[in-house]
């Protein structure tokens, strides 16, 4: 009996010691998030690309696309920082940065150049006076000074990057056994958005630009659009679904069904679904809803067993969708501006990572045509 009731004591204590030590890991792991120097965050805002026309340009800083005397909020590794675009040259960006006490230069490369500025103009010197140059005043970008006996900025860096890997390690271990299921569906998504995409740039011969997963916020919370195709004919908002067998259901129904041989399974109706896609770009704008078309793309090879309706269609119907008698709603420069703004509101992740696998999955297609 004694020894069971160690054994039980010894159980509740090593539980109780794994609690603490997953505590204490967290907040070690937002300390070195909190020390990190001004100049590691600095270092995270990045001047992607530079686009639009000459009387408008955009610039892309941090998945967020900005015209001249726009502002947004940037999201960095443990902080928000508020930036305003001041000016787009061909290869920088005069930027505004909270915690800065003047403007900034933005390159490609990432980093924040000093901005030189010279003293007001003093009037021309007498003939028998010779002037000298005008000395240049450099602003130097406001980085908090350490004290002395605190370790260098560097080091603080590299503590901190090295607690936030092992937190990376310790959630991927953790979250293993739960991702199989998810990868494999997302997998077979991005396929059928990369053939989409594919079909579009070498097919679609009208004025377009086209956006690939695009992660919007909405009340709710956020929601994913597959493509959002920006024509001169309209906002084309497309939901591809990449699935095979037969296909029942209607416009209203709210479910769709998919049968496999003798299984079958049941799913959301994609024009429901993609009616709040475009609810959430019309949030954006102020443009009439004949403005905005739904089409819902199987990319599989699927077989519609009932009618579906006029927008749902396979791939190879795409183009003829798209290519079909419609009035022109925008010139260029409308077009430029409606991509402009929904890049500004995109969720960052959406940028960096789906925008990421799925051109991965295009690369793949096109090696194999």
């Amino acid at each position: 009996m004694v020894l069971i009731q160690c054994h039980e004591c010894h159980w509740k204590v090593s539980d109780r010691a794994r609690k603490w030590f997953f505590i204490l890991f967290l907040f070690a792991a937002i300390g070195a998030f909190a020390q990190t120097p001004a100049s590691a965050w600095l270092g995270q805002i990045k001047l992607t690309g530079i686009s639009g026309l000459p009387d408008h340009p955009l610039a892309a800083i941090n998945g967020k696309t900005l015209a001249p005397g726009e502002e947004c909020d940037l999201k960095l590794k443990g902080r928000m920082v508020h930036l305003q675009c001041l000016e787009i040259h061909e290869q920088s960006v005069s930027v505004q940065i909270q915690g800065l006490p003047a403007p900034c230069e933005l390159t490609f490369s990432g980093i924040l150049l000093p901005m030189e500025t010279s003293p007001a103009t003093a009037p021309s010197p007498t003939p028998a006076t010779v002037a000298a140059p005008a000395p240049v005043m450099s602003m130097r970008i406001f980085v908090p000074t350490l004290p002395a006996s605190q370790p260098s900025g560097s080091k603080s860096v590299s503590i901190g990057i090295g607690w936030v890997l092992a937190g990376m390690v310790f959630a991927l271990l953790v979250g293993i056994s739960l991702r199989s299921g998810a990868a494999q569906w997302q997998h077979r998504k991005n396929i059928g958005e990369a053939m989409v995409a594919e079909v579009i740039d070498n097919h679609f011969d009208r004025p377009h630009l086209l956006l690939n997963n695009i992660t919007l916020p909405t009340a709710e919370g956020t929601t994913q659009i597959d493509h959002v195709l920006v024509a001169d004919t309209g906002i084309f908002v497309i939901e591809a679904k990449h699935y095979s067998g037969w296909i029942f259901g209607n416009a209203s129904d709210s479910q769709w069904t998919q049968v496999i041989y003798r299984h079958k399974s049941r799913f959301q109706n994609p024009l429901h679904q993609n009616y709040g896609h475009i609810k959430a770009l019309q949030s954006l704008f102020d443009l009439p809803e004949n403005h905005f078309h739904s089409v819902v793309v199987f990319t599989g090879d699927a077989k519609f067993k009932s009618d579906l309706g006029p927008n749902v269609i396979q791939l190879g119907g795409l183009i003829s969708f798209l290519a079909a008698e419609r009035p022109v709603m925008f010139d260029e420069r409308k077009m430029t501006y409606i991509v402009g703004r929904i890049e500004m509101k995109r969720e960052r992740r959406s940028l960096e990572t789906d925008e990421y696998h799925i051109n991965r999955v295009r690369d793949r297609i096109a090696r194999k045509i």
